[in-house]
């Protein structure tokens, strides 16, 4: 009899064990995907990087503020000096403000794809 106690403590021991494992590891990629990107609420529509730049504007509209940069792009050549290819690389910061009592949310499209969004710490 005590056996088949021992039995179902250790199995009950070994599950208890396993929540834990499932729920530490659940806990892990929650704050590892929280830490590099945020959603943005538009809406009824919540946006992350992974939409393409016209479903960003056709969900939010068109942000606050934008910022637009071109920077040239450099290899370095046999001689191992740098050169400019010609081509150049354009960057957008566009600035959402969803309400006053929120926070800006960022957005960084790099060559017509979004690589970031992010709220504005002030």
């Amino acid at each position: 009899m005590t056996r088949v106690k021992q039995r179902s403590m250790t199995r009950s021991l070994s599950c208890s064990h396993r929540f834990e494992i499932a729920l530490f590891m659940l806990a892990a990629l929650t704050a590892a995907g929280g830490a590099g990107a945020d959603a943005m609420r538009c809406g009824k529509w919540v946006v992350t990087e992974s939409v393409s730049v016209d479903e960003l504007v056709s969900k939010c509209g068109q942000p606050r503020s934008k910022e637009v940069t071109r920077d040239d792009i450099y290899v370095t050549n046999p001689n191992g000096l740098r050169v400019k290819t010609g081509d150049v690389t354009v960057t957008e910061r566009w600035i959402y403000q969803r309400s006053t009592r929120s926070l800006p949310m960022v957005v960084v499209i790099v060559d017509g794809r979004i690589v970031s969004l992010t709220r504005q710490r002030q």
